[in-house]
């Protein structure tokens, strides 16, 4: 197969490549040239693993091909490009978004699979603990206010706001998105995509959606201090405004709030709550177990100040293909806007003071929910040290 200089083999090769990411739950596909082989990794439950590497010989025209599909320069290589397209797998379309970046030996390709077709999962799927989903739907119930999910790029924050937006929706409500991208259709709701060739940009979608006569906004994220104002705007208009900010917990939002200069009296009057969030993998239920703690255990509890009674590890089966791990929870730390915290942010206080103010309120930290997942045999300490720590 690989011998032949044929276009159909390479054809193939790719279409096989692909529905194998995506038969293993893969999210993307990375492709890039080495010495004498392409690597081939997919990612799966957030890690990397290797799959069989490609001889080099035709690693230029598998690259060649993938660019072809998603409508991307083939002839332009020392410039990133970005395309997408599609494929058929067992009649569902599957979206591929694919980017190109020049490094020192050739072209590296990671291929994103967004599966629009796939169901929204409901928030009580998602690992909140009872509290937390209380107190987070109560803040969804409000008519108005505005609410950010905060956590690093991969993290799970756009699947927290479509499951938000899956209990929101009814036919009494008019809910509208902007995302870059759309990453699952959810029926009944009028959701917009960032076209920035078109000059479709966030803060003119922003302002579009609004004259549309919403109940419900979700902005993909808060990128700057324009978007942010417009939709703090949004929320003291009547609205409910759901978004995402980029900080490692729910105390920082307010601080890049404000680093980005918004003014802590609109902070004040339009945020509601704050969601930080990271995903842990989950144990594989059929081979999964308690066991000692080694000193290596130990020595990690200490640095980390963790406390576990329970210690559980996982040996790998035929049901997580050896790995040992299968799929993958949320961890949370909700911070609730209250008084004492409109108060704080009126004198610009330190990092330190609001996350002090918070805990005394009776926040949970990502670190406390995440030590009681492991503790109950969700997850293991690696992974809470792993995503945490």
């Amino acid at each position: 197969m690989y011998a032949d200089d044929s276009e159909k083999p390479i054809v193939e090769l790719v279409d096989s490549l692909v529905k194998q990411a995506i038969e293993c739950g893969a999210s993307d596909i990375h492709i890039e040239i080495q010495s004498d082989v392409l690597r081939i990794r997919f990612r799966i439950d957030g890690i990397l693993y290797d799959q069989p590497a490609i001889p080099e010989q035709i690693a230029a025209q598998i690259i060649s091909h993938l660019k072809v599909l998603a409508s991307i320069d083939i002839a332009q290589k020392r410039i990133p490009q970005d395309g997408k397209y599609s494929i058929l797998v067992d009649g569902q379309s599957i979206d591929l978004r694919v980017s190109t970046f020049p490094s020192l030996f050739a072209e590296k390709i990671v291929i994103r699979i967004l599966d629009t077709n796939k169901q929204v999962v409901t928030l009580d799927q998602l690992g909140f603990s009872p509290e937390v989903l209380t107190t987070f739907n109560q803040l969804l119930q409000k008519s108005h206010g505005f609410i950010l999910v905060t956590g690093p790029t991969g993290s799970g924050k756009t699947t927290t706001l479509y499951a938000a937006l899956s209990s929101l929706n009814s036919a009494t409500r008019n809910i509208i998105t902007l995302e870059d991208p759309v990453e699952y259709h959810i029926s009944g709701v009028t959701q917009g995509q960032i076209n920035q060739q078109a000059g479709f940009t966030f803060a003119k979608g922003i302002r579009s959606m609004l004259r549309q006569d919403p109940d419900i906004v979700m902005i993909g994220e808060i990128r700057d201090k324009e978007s942010a104002r417009i939709a703090i705007e949004a929320s003291l208009t009547g609205h409910l405004v759901l978004s995402t900010l980029h900080t490692n917990d729910a105390p920082s939002a307010l601080m890049r709030l404000m680093d980005m200069g918004i003014e802590p009296f609109l902070i004040n009057a339009a945020l509601t709550g704050i969601l930080a969030q990271r995903l842990v993998r989950t144990l594989c239920s059929a081979c999964s177990q308690i066991k000692e703690p080694t000193q290596e255990d130990l020595a990690l509890m200490k640095l980390h100040t963790i406390a576990l009674e329970k210690h559980y590890t996982n040996s790998g089966c035929g049901d997580c293909n050896d790995i040992g791990y299968k799929g993958r929870v949320g961890i949370f730390e909700l911070l609730v806007m209250s008084d004492d915290l409109r108060a704080l942010l009126i004198e610009k206080p330190r990092f330190d003071k609001i996350r002090q103010q918070a805990l005394q309120e009776g926040m949970q930290t990502l670190k406390a929910d995440a030590v009681k997942k492991a503790e109950d045999g969700i997850t293991t300490l690696s992974e809470v040290i792993r995503s945490i720590c």
